[in-house]
């Protein structure tokens, strides 16, 4: 099934340490910007890019009324142009609960659920994940659990869907679910999203392993056409593009982004688009303190922010709609960076030697 696009408002060095990595204290971000200020309340977002502008403002503006009536004061690099590109890799370094942000909100699982993080601050509880009671009354029981059992916080949920651009048509029928774009059928017919030579496909690849062997990341790899930021992707949909594809890979914070002009519409999957969770995790400790931010991270002004992103608060979520997701069994049972490792070389081996290339 195919349905519309949705229209929304466009908006525009390391120190050395003998015997141990420095403190995150002593890190700054690619620019300079410090990752942690001593004696703050730090907080770490790390919103999907599309997001990223309009987050930013709305957090800026609560951080200014919060700093001006609060000694101690509220610290975020995103504030203060700091690239937080990899700043969330940097936490999975942090040895001590010192090190860590008061505050968390992460739009990825590959630092919280690797092996030393969330042993180390999570099954700890040295971090408490934030769900809201509203989220936790309309939740499936498997996330419901990892939730209230696990220590995971289900802040907010996105979707990655396909966009097909309508200007092609070179096959008789379109896959109906996300495993058959395994077939062969589709070799050449498949775009996705990724920066820096890095796919940003790891959900689908492990819900492609589960239901179909070792074998499926390859198998999938081999259909890919290209690998692309998401921008690269929506200026060449429905364009004289030679390499573009029909079946194209995004974040749905990403295709929001599209001009309606463009001849383009989301491909419906009987298994649903791939669920992605943001997750919410505040330091124990400081529990007291962060309530203030935690209650901003759950008002009207962050669920607008979110939702110009295609994104949700997870309790206004319809979780009786179908969505793919890995088993959260398989992902609490190994460590995601072992899976993700393992799973960007069996991709490797299929793509084509010029899917980075522009």
């Amino acid at each position: 099934m195919l349905k519309p696009l949705p229209i929304m408002e466009n908006t525009g060095g390391v120190l050395a340490v003998c015997g141990a990595p420095p403190p995150l204290h002593a890190k700054t971000t690619e620019n300079g910007v410090p990752l942690l200020r001593k004696g703050a309340l730090n907080l770490y977002v790390n919103m999907p890019c599309p997001l990223k502008v309009v987050a930013k403002m709305a957090i800026g503006e609560f951080a200014e009324q919060y700093n001006a009536s609060h000694d101690i004061q509220l610290y975020s690099p995103m504030l203060h142009d700091g690239n937080s590109k990899g700043i969330e890799g940097e936490l999975k370094a942090a040895q001590s609960e010192d090190e860590l942000p008061e505050v968390l909100v992460a739009s990825g699982l590959h630092t919280v659920l690797s092996r030393h993080f969330k042993k180390s601050f999570i099954d700890t509880g040295i971090y408490t994940g934030i769900t809201s009671p509203a989220a936790l009354a309309v939740m499936p029981e498997s996330f419901r659990k990892l939730a209230t059992e696990h220590n995971i916080g289900i802040f907010g949920i996105g979707y990655w869907s396909i966009v097909l651009d309508l200007s092609i048509n070179p096959v008789e029928s379109y896959p109906r679910r996300w495993r058959d774009l395994v077939e062969p059928r589709f070799k050449d017919l498949v775009t996705v999203h990724g920066y820096n030579g890095k796919a940003s496909i790891a959900t689908l690849l492990m819900i492609l392993k589960e239901q179909l062997g070792s074998g499926a990341a390859t198998d999938f790899a081999r259909n890919i056409r290209n690998i692309w930021h998401f921008a690269e992707i929506l200026k060449r949909i429905d364009s004289s593009e030679p390499r573009r594809t029909p079946f194209n890979l995004l974040p749905n914070a990403a295709t929001v982004q599209m001009p309606s002009r463009k001849n383009a519409a989301i491909l419906e999957f009987e298994d649903g688009p791939v669920l992605a969770p943001m997750l919410l995790f505040v330091k124990t400790s400081r529990m007291e303190e962060c309530q203030p931010i935690v209650n901003f991270f759950h008002t009207d002004i962050i669920r607008q922010a979110l939702k110009r992103g295609d994104l949700s608060f997870a309790e206004d979520v319809n979780w009786q709609e179908p969505f793919s997701f890995p088993s959260w069994d398989y992902l609490l049972n190994n460590d995601y960076e072992e899976l993700t490792a393992m799973l960007d070389i069996e991709l490797k081996q299929g793509l084509r030697p010029d899917a980075f290339q522009l």
